[in-house]
C-alpha cells in the first residue's frame, strides 16, 4: 500500500480552494498509510493496514470562521463537498475576531524526514522483527507484549493568500514491555528509517530490565535523587510543551515561563528544532507557515515560545511556525523537543548517587497545576534503588507529584547519550537520561 501520489494530493489542495466562492480559504489534505503488527506472548496476533486520506478546508468572510473535514476517496465532488460545508458552517458562526490566513513566507522546503526503507517495509520484515524479539524473550523464560508500525504520510497545505507547501514523511517504531513472573521491562526505538532501530538492542534492554525487576518490594514514599531514563525524560518535556512553550499559554498567565528570568538549571537547554537529524525534521505547520528552530530554555533562563498566526497577531510578532490546525483552543504547541546533551555517561550518573532510584518510565501522567508545571503519575517496568553509586534492588512502583520546572532546577548530571522518544501526541523528543537531585514519591 502506498499514499495518494504528491501531485494528486496537491491537486486536490487546489481543486478545492476552487471551490470557494468569498473571502478567504484554506485546504489542507493528508494521505497517510499506516502499518502495523502486534504481538502478545511472544505471537504475532494482529497485523493490519490502512490507507486514509482526509480533507480539511477553513472559510473565512465578514468575521466568521467555518471548517469541515471528510475521509474518504479522492472522488470528483470531495472538494466540492468540503468547501460548500465550511462554507456552510461559515454562514451560522458567531462574528468574533478572527485570526487571518497566513501569506507566503520566504521559507524553504527543506526536506522532511523520509526513508524509502520505511515506505516499503513490508509485513514479512515486521514478523522477522518480531521473531527476533520472540527469540530473545523466550530464550530466557520470558514472554514479550509490543508492536512494530511503520507510517507515510504525504501533506499539502493551500490557501487563497498565495501558501503552497507540500512535503513527504516516514515513521517507524517498536514498542516492547516483557514480563516474567514477577516484573516486566519496557523500551522502545523510534525513527524515521526503520532500518536505522535496533530490533536486537531494543529486545536486549528490555529482557535485562525484565530480569533486574523481578520481585521488587516495596519502599517507604519521599523525596529521593533520582535518574531518569530517556522514556521518563520525555514525559516531562512533553508536558513542558503543554503547558508551558505556548504563547497562548502565556497570553493567558497559565505558563511558568518569564521570559529573560531563570527558572531551571544552567545545564538545561531545551529547544525545539524542527530541522535537527535526530529528530523527526518537518519544514511547515498546519497552517503552511515555514517552523522555526528556537531556544526555549537557553542555559536554565526562560528565552523563547512559539508561536501560531493568532497569537502572533496578538504580541505583534511573526509565526513561528508552531500551529496546530486552526482554529482551536490549545494554541501553537512545540513539536521537535530536544534537551541538549551532557558530558557524563549513564554508570557516572548512577555512580554520583549515595542512595537513590533509578526510573525507567512513567506512566498515566496527568496535569495538576499547569502554572507551576506540577504533574502526577506512576513509575513502570523496571524502578531500581541505587545505593553507594549502584543498581541494588527492584522497588515497587510508586506514585509521583513533582513540579517539572522545581525538579529541572535541580540537574545534577546529563549524559552525553540521548535517545528518540514518541511523546503521547505521536511527536518526537530527543531525551538524555538525568540525573535530578529530588523528586517527590507520594505513595
Amino acid at each position: 500500500m502506498t499514499v495518494l501520489p504528491a501531485d494528486d494530493v496537491v491537486a486536490l489542495s487546489e481543486g478545492a480552494l476552487m471551490q470557494a466562492r468569498m473571502g478567504d480559504a484554506e485546504a489542507v489534505v493528508t494521505s497517510v498509510t499506516e502499518e502495523l503488527t502486534r504481538f502478545a506472548a511472544n505471537a504475532i496476533h494482529q497485523n493490519v493496514a490502512e490507507r486514509s486520506l482526509r480533507l480539511r478546508a477553513r472559510v473565512l468572510a465578514d468575521n466568521r470562521v467555518g471548517t469541515a473535514a471528510s475521509t474518504g476517496e479522492a472522488g470528483a465532488d470531495l472538494a466540492a463537498r468540503v468547501m460548500a460545508a465550511a462554507e456552510s458552517a461559515r454562514e451560522v458562526a458567531t462574528q468574533t475576531d478572527v485570526s487571518p490566513i497566513p501569506e507566503p513566507d520566504e521559507g524553504a522546503d527543506d526536506p522532511a524526514a523520509y526513508s524509502a526503507a520505511t515506505a516499503a517495509a513490508t509485513p514479512e520484515l515486521r514478523a522477522d522483527h518480531v521473531a527476533a524479539i520472540a527469540r530473545r524473550a523466550s530464550g530466557r523464560g520470558l514472554v514479550a507484549y509490543g508492536y512494530l508500525s511503520t507510517a507515510q504520510r504525504q501533506t499539502a497545505v493551500a490557501n487563497t493568500k498565495g501558501v503552497r507547501r507540500s512535503a513527504t514523511s516516514t515513521q517507524a517504531g517498536a514498542v516492547v514491555v516483557v514480563r516474567g513472573d514477577a516484573g516486566s521491562g519496557y523500551a522502545s526505538r523510534h525513527d524515521a528509517d526503520i532500518d536505522r532501530i535496533d530490533i536486537e538492542e531494543m529486545a536486549d534492554e528490555a529482557v535485562d530490565t525484565c530480569l533486574r525487576n523481578q520481585g521488587a518490594d516495596a519502599i517507604e514514599p519521599g523525596t529521593y535523587e533520582v535518574v531518569l531514563a530517556p522514556y521518563a525524560v520525555t514525559d516531562l518535556l512533553e508536558h513542558l510543551g503543554w503547558v508551558g512553550f505556548s504563547a497562548l499559554a502565556v497570553q493567558e498567565h497559565r505558563s511558568f515561563m518569564r521570559i529573560g528570568e531563570k527558572a531551571m538549571s544552567e545545564s538545561v537547554t531545551i529547544r525545539d528544532d524542527c530541522r535537527d537529524p535526530d529528530l523527526f525534521p518537518y519544514p511547515f505547520d498546519a497552517e503552511g507557515v515555514s517552523t522555526q528552530p528556537l531556544d526555549l530554555i537557553a542555559r536554565g533562563v526562560c528565552h523563547a515560545v512559539v508561536y501560531d498566526t493568532p497569537t502572533a497577531l496578538k504580541d505583534g510578532v511573526r509565526s513561528t511556525g508552531h500551529s496546530l490546525p486552526q482554529p482551536n483552543t490549545w494554541g501553537p504547541y512545540a513539536s521537535h523537543l530536544a534537551m541538549l546533551p551532557g558530558e557524563s555517561s549513564v554508570p557516572e550518573l548512577i555512580a554520583g548517587i549515595t542512595r537513590g532510584l533509578y526510573i525507567t518510565r512513567f506512566w498515566y501522567v496527568r496535569d495538576v497545576h499547569p502554572l507551576h508545571a506540577i504533574i502526577t503519575g506512576m513509575t513502570r517496568d523496571g524502578t531500581f534503588l541505587i545505593e553507594n553509586g549502584r543498581l541494588s534492588r527492584p522497588v515497587r512502583d510508586l506514585r509521583f507529584t513533582q513540579s517539572i520546572v522545581d525538579a529541572l532546577g535541580d540537574v545534577r548530571g546529563i549524559s552525553r547519550e540521548r535517545r528518540l522518544e514518541l511523546g503521547e501526541s505521536e511527536t518526537g523528543v530527543l531525551s538524555p537520561w538525568l540525573h535530578l537531585g529530588h523528586f517527590a514519591f507520594s505513595s
